[in-house]
């Protein structure tokens, strides 16, 4: 595991009190301002960062007894206690030898100006609370809530992002400081003080002593009482699901119980002076320290680094993109919605090379971070390193590694590169190219296609899935559902037909187009896969859905929730085991709200294509014996084999770095590159099959598909373009031909000077235009033949040259004179040849007009 670098660990000797109303900026925060995983109603999972308090002081208005009324002497006493009773947290927390932080803003704004309300909230019962809070609440927009619960949450969430905090609680405090017993009226579920855990309030007389907001802020953050009669030592909750070790109803024979804040009054009040608690209590808040690193269990995983990088040798810059995330730890709490959350951030980016010192590429400072840079690193080393890393607690990311001629990628089950290998010694040299078109296709040891399968509701009938369906067994679960599942189109909230898995409702009597967080559609694929995902629809505002992942013990070993969806938002839940152990997933909605689920798919497409860089990667594969295969777009690239097999250990396999090599394009002429036809002779005929394929397909890298036929790749670069044809017509320019000579006429030949390519206006304005292609473009440029002496370009074979609409080729009919009709067997003068737009036929023309094409048929070649 990435631990954070050597170096003492942080002690805090000085008390930090609460800071007041405090907004300052943040950027560790997700980017709805909540912490990485939270929902909404997540607003105390665990007791570290930054935490927001917000007291609430009662007053009573004239129309009620009002026995009591605050002075500004009680509402000062008061917000120190408060500050007292949070801060010791704080101070214990620094009492320990740890990298974590502790700090609470309080806002005190209803404790300066009292919320008067029409009730004595101390002469009430303690379940009558609920008549102030909401009496609060509900002019402040929090009235329409399904429960006073609900609507302190919501409260508490908004509190959280005003005050730029990771948790948020609420001190509802009735004014008790005229009261004779200081409690509340008999009748209640309590007499004083008591809490609502996980983020939601406490409610205590004005009277207690700072001890007791310590003690009830412990059951804010999941803390069980541990006084005889209150939590029982089988209890368990928190983030770890903590027991209640401590609990006084302990049988273990020799158990004492210690001194704690959860405890009695006598042992809370101890615990509170003495500034002790012990560690099973500890660990039901999220303190637990489980290898002694000083870093606490919620906070001690390590950020992910996806990162491929390589270097251009050139510039001396390494170029490197992907993302980086920090990764919580699955939540185990037993209560609450067990969101899987982290403070933890990617605070910087940093590389080094020869394992020389790590330097600062960037500091993002965010939980979440997706990034293309380049970096001015030289060429003067042989190993490069990349890491991220989170400065509060000195997580890492595993480093990724690369040498200085090879990629540098992130750990995966099969990972590489593929080059061209110029000099053909199967060496990547620093001069050789990444392969960057091509594909990848990854099989099982026998050459088969890896398992993948796709269930959609789309393309069901009207009726129950088949538990044995082929993809895999499906079923549900979950409060009031049995394990039926059918498909049926819906109305849904955003007025569109959804077509859906359904579970039956046995309370409804009644099948349900969507699913909560207490429901979920169970899926069991044919083979375990590495890779699962659901396609999921928001219901409502602020849907949340869930996959979870389990292996064939039924073992929980990965888990995925999505962003917040709006009604009729898609979105795909994707979780991953790197292992490829994945035998079981549940899908469903999370945090109290509702999906629907379109489909599912299991494995991952074992087909793609190479990586801007020639990389290529796959994950979530299990162990064993696998065949990678490379295809390289271009015919003049070849693997020296047909695969490679490549070994997978623990989800892991060595990085593989594939040369292909250059060979002759098979529609090359290699005896002749310019007889296109494989004739023997070189004539106008091989120009004019270039250009009519080009007419007919375009300039084009010639596919896997095109491995037969003609000879009309002259340049030997896998590609067909205008390029091919002005070879021919060049070599034909210098009168050069199989034989030496060219036929047809008689008397001394001049040397023909070499063809010029000239632009036209047109053919100007689109090359000043271009976007970088290398394909040349024949439409549009001049190509003048100026020969000399009464030697034309000889004779051509007539029959071959006729067109398809009658006309004859222009290579194969001269003209002398106006008359158009009047064709000759030769070319007998100088002339230019003008090749207008691909794409039409090829006419003759008289003398004075260049080529053009006006037709659309092609010439019959």
């Amino acid at each position: 595991m990435a631990r954070r670098p050597n170096g003492p660990r942080k002690r805090v000797s000085a008390r930090r009190l609460p800071t007041l109303q405090a907004l300052q900026p943040r950027q560790m925060l997700a980017a709805d301002g909540i912490p990485l995983g939270a929902t909404p109603t997540d607003t105390g999972e665990f007791l570290l960062g930054r935490v927001a308090v917000t007291p609430v002081f009662f007053e009573s208005s004239q129309a009620t007894s009002n026995t009591q009324n605050w002075t500004a002497e009680e509402i000062d006493e008061t917000l120190a206690k408060i500050a007292d009773g949070v801060a010791w947290w704080s101070d214990l927390l620094d009492s320990f030898d740890t990298v974590h932080q502790l700090e609470f803003v309080i806002d005190d704004t209803w404790a300066r100006q009292p919320v008067v309300v029409p009730y004595e909230t101390i002469e009430l019962t303690s379940n009558g609370h609920n008549q102030p809070a909401s009496s609060f609440l509900s002019p402040l927009g929090y009235g329409d809530s399904a429960s006073l619960g609900d609507a302190v949450v919501r409260f508490n969430h908004d509190q959280r992002q005003k005050l730029n905090t990771d948790w948020a609680f609420t001190i509802f405090v009735a004014d008790a400081s005229d009261d004779p017993d200081g409690a509340f009226a008999s009748g209640g579920s309590f007499s004083t003080a008591f809490a609502y855990p996980g983020g939601q309030y406490i409610v205590t007389p004005s009277t207690r002593p700072a001890s007791t907001i310590t003690h009830e802020m412990g059951h804010i953050f999941w803390a069980r009482d541990e006084y005889s009669g209150g939590g029982s030592w089988t209890d368990t909750r928190g983030y770890y699901d903590a027991q209640n070790w401590n609990a006084a109803d302990n049988p273990t024979p020799g158990f004492v119980q210690q001194v704690s804040i959860m405890g009695g009054r006598e042992s809370a009040s101890l615990a509170y002076n003495t500034l002790t608690t012990p560690a099973s209590t500890l660990a039901m808040i999220g303190w637990r320290d489980s290898d002694g690193d000083g870093i606490f269990d919620v906070a001690d995983v390590p950020l992910d680094l996806d990162l491929i990088g390589s270097l251009d040798p050139d510039s001396g810059l390494y170029r490197i993109q992907g993302s980086a995330s920090a990764v919580p730890l699955l939540n185990a709490n037993s209560s609450g919605n067990q969101s899987d959350i982290t403070l933890n951030e990617i605070s910087r980016l940093e590389y080094r090379l020869d394992d020389g010192p790590w330097i600062t590429a960037e500091s993002p400072q965010t939980q979440t971070w997706d990034f293309s840079l380049d970096l001015d690193v030289g060429t003067d080393f042989q190993s490069i390193g990349f890491r991220v890393i989170d400065d509060t607690t000195g997580i890492t990311s595993p480093t990724v590694e690369g040498q200085r001629d090879d990629l540098a990628i992130s750990q995966s089950a099969v990972r590489g590169g593929v080059f061209i290998d110029a000099d053909a010694d199967g060496v990547r040299d620093a001069g050789e190219s990444w392969l960057v078109l091509g594909d990848v296709t990854l099989r099982d040891t026998n050459g088969d296609p890896l398992f993948f399968a796709s269930v959609n509701a789309a393309d069901l009938p009207d009726h129950e899935v088949r538990s044995n369906h082929p993809a895999g067994a499906f079923s549900a679960t979950g409060d009031y559902i049995n394990d039926r599942v059918a498909v049926s189109d819906t109305f849904w909230p955003d007025t569109t037909i959804r077509r859906v898995f359904q579970p039956y409702n046995v309370f409804q009597n009644n099948w349900v187009d969507r699913w909560d967080d207490r429901s979920g559609l169970v899926a069991q694929p044919a083979q375990t896969v590495g890779t699962a995902t659901a396609d999921i629809i928001g219901y409502s505002d602020g849907s949340y859905g869930r996959i979870e992942a389990y292996d064939v013990d039924g073992n929980l070993i990965a888990r995925q929730a999505s962003p917040p969806l709006g009604p009729g938002e898609s979105f795909q839940l994707v979780v991953d085991d790197p292992q490829g152990r994945i035998a079981k997933i549940i899908v469903g909605g999370h945090a109290g709200t509702s999906i629907g689920i379109e489909g599912l798919h299991f494995g991952q497409a074992f087909d793609a294509s190479l990586g801007d860089d020639g990389s290529f990667r796959f994950d979530g594969l299990a162990d064993g014996t696998y065949q990678v295969a490379i295809t390289p777009d271009n015919l003049t690239l070849q693997t020296v084999s047909e695969s490679i097999d490549v070994t997978v250990t623990g989800g892991v396999a060595a990085q593989q770095t594939i040369p292909v090599q250059v060979v002759d394009s098979p529609r090359f002429n290699a005896e002749n590159p310019v007889d296109v036809n494989g004739d023997q002779e070189i004539s106008a005929l091989d120009a004019l099959l270039v250009i009519n394929d080009l007419n007919r397909n375009g300039n084009r890298t010639l596919g896997h598909d095109e491995m037969s036929g003609l000879d009309i790749d002259v340049s030997n670069d896998g590609q067909v373009t205008a390029n091919d044809a002005l070879r021919v017509i060049n070599a034909l320019a210098r009168g050069a031909t199989s034989a030496g000579t060219a036929g047809g006429g008689e008397g001394e030949a001049a040397q023909p000077a070499p063809a010029t390519l000239h632009p036209t206006p047109q053919a100007w304005a689109s090359a000043t235009s271009s976007t970088g292609s290398s394909e040349s473009v024949l439409g549009d440029w001049a190509i003048s033949a100026s020969a000399e002496g009464e030697e034309g370009l000889g004779e051509s074979s007539q029959s071959q040259t006729e067109s398809t609409n009658g006309a004859m080729s222009p290579l194969a009919s001269g003209r002398s004179g106006a008359d158009s009709s009047d064709h000759e067997d030769g070319i007998d003068e100088p002339r230019d040849f003008f090749f207008g737009q691909l794409g039409q036929e090829i006419h003759s023309s008289d003398d004075t007009d260049p080529w053009n094409f006006p037709g659309t048929g092609e010439s019959n070649a």
